[in-house]
């Protein structure tokens, strides 16, 4: 059975264009497993099938988490994410200590 997704890029230039400024996954990556875009990029040259998903975000600012932890314990509302990264001297990315912070007082979010 095939099954069918939509592709990174869009779904993250949707997301964007929805207002989210903030996404994250439990995942190691956002993008497909590397061994996947590789055999795609030896198939077809293009470059641009590297990070696909991570280069989305390139006209629309975003901020992206990956590999979080204990995602299913959250509720669908009523809190927020507060992100305490870590700098690191001439890096593209570090590591963050997410927390959820919880406010009955939050309206419900929809996207």
């Amino acid at each position: 059975m095939a099954v069918r997704t939509i592709a990174r890029p869009t779904a993250t230039r949707w997301l964007l264009e929805q207002g989210v400024r903030l996404t994250g996954t439990d995942a190691w990556n956002w993008d497909a497993p590397f061994v996947h875009t590789a055999k795609k990029y030896a198939e077809s040259g293009d470059a641009g099938l590297i990070w696909e998903g991570h280069k989305a975000g390139r006209d629309i600012g975003y901020c992206h988490l990956e590999k979080l932890h204990n995602l299913e314990a959250l509720p669908g509302d009523g809190f927020f994410i507060s992100c305490f990264q870590h700098k690191i001297r001439g890096a593209s990315a570090g590591w963050t200590r997410a927390a959820a912070i919880f406010d009955d007082r939050l309206p419900p979010q929809r996207v």
